[in-house]
């Protein structure tokens, strides 16, 4: 093996290993990471798929979307272009993507440096609104991607909020999203997946309130002194609604969760919304019937002092990512 293709094998091998940082429905890591030769394969895991809340696997390719922009983030931060070839093989459908290291380029470290400050933050936000300028920054890091963020408007904000409400109800009176919540909020500290009682807040009075995780143990996370009421609210929605586009909707989440992480903004996702169909449909006409809506977040200013939510657990590498030879 020549010392130029070790070098490529080594800088994919440490992009497949930051991207093990990517957030995912449930944090359920549906991904493995395989090197072969110059590049390297993602593959969905369907060990993880959730039946109950993601039969179709949107969310599951969606979630394989963030761990691929997050590697291509890895990259652009060594000094090279990222050569992607997503879904290339249609007789293989779980094949997400081929990564190869491309052209050199100027080395970018503001999202890479997100990467590692980016959180899952339930809490509520302040009073402050992110600013319309940010706002449009994180519009353009969607559409990088051929997704488009809507951002609910304040006339909007209360069939919005029924909209979330309906679907944790629906959730909660069906066996099958409860099975899911419940099996992946009582994870071992050996599994290092799921949603930790630590990440989770207790209720509070707020316009929408986070998805209830309280099935299985109470939440552990102090909501601290927010009020939410400059939190924004936004929508992640795809032209298609194809596996191709759930992949390009998960980069482009990636690609908005680590820019406004580094513009000092703090976020979570709402994927309630697009797990109920019924619901689902609701949201796309609230949008004017625009886009199919793929995730939801809400969006904010952390509120001064408080300390920063723990990070989520991570897999190893030598669980998720297979060396040349290895199955």
């Amino acid at each position: 093996m020549t010392q130029h293709l070790r070098a490529e094998i080594d800088q994919v091998a440490e992009a497949s290993i930051a991207a093990l940082r990517a957030p995912s429905i449930l944090n359920t890591q549906p991904w493995r990471w395989r090197l072969a030769g110059n590049h390297a394969e993602l593959w969905a895991d369907r060990s993880r798929q959730l039946d109950g809340l993601d039969p179709d696997g949107r969310l599951l390719l969606l979630s394989c979307g963030t761990a691929l922009h997050h590697a291509t983030v890895a990259l652009l931060a060594a000094g090279f272009a990222a050569d992607v070839a997503k879904l290339p093989d249609p007789a293989r459908p779980d094949l997400v993507a081929r990564v190869r290291q491309g052209q050199p380029c100027p080395p970018d470290n503001l999202l890479y440096r997100s990467i590692y400050q980016r959180r899952t933050d339930r809490r509520p936000f302040g009073d402050e609104r992110p600013t319309d300028a940010v706002l449009d920054e994180l519009r353009a890091a969607a559409e990088r991607h051929g997704v488009h963020l809507h951002i609910v408007r304040d006339d909007q904000v209360t069939a919005f909020a029924s909209a979330v409400a309906h679907a944790g109800d629906v959730e909660h009176g069906d066996a099958r999203f409860r099975d899911d919540l419940l099996a992946w909020t009582t994870r071992t500290r050996e599994d290092r997946d799921g949603v930790s009682a630590r990440s989770t807040v207790p209720a509070t009075p707020r316009t929408i309130a986070p998805r209830d995780f309280e099935l299985a143990r109470p939440a552990a996370l102090d909501p601290g002194p927010g009020t939410d009421r400059g939190t924004v609210y936004a929508v992640l929605a795809a032209d298609g609604d194809e596996p191709a586009d759930w992949v390009a909707a998960g980069e482009a989440l990636s690609d908005v969760w680590l820019t406004l992480t580094a513009r000092g903004l703090a976020a979570s996702p709402i994927s309630e919304v697009v797990e109920v169909v019924a619901v689902r449909v609701a949201l796309r006409r609230l949008l004017g019937g625009v886009g199919h809506p793929a995730i939801a977040l809400r969006v904010g200013v952390p509120v001064d002092g408080i300390e920063p939510v723990p990070p989520s657990v991570r897999r190893s590498g030598t669980d998720t990512v297979s060396l040349p030879g290895q199955p």
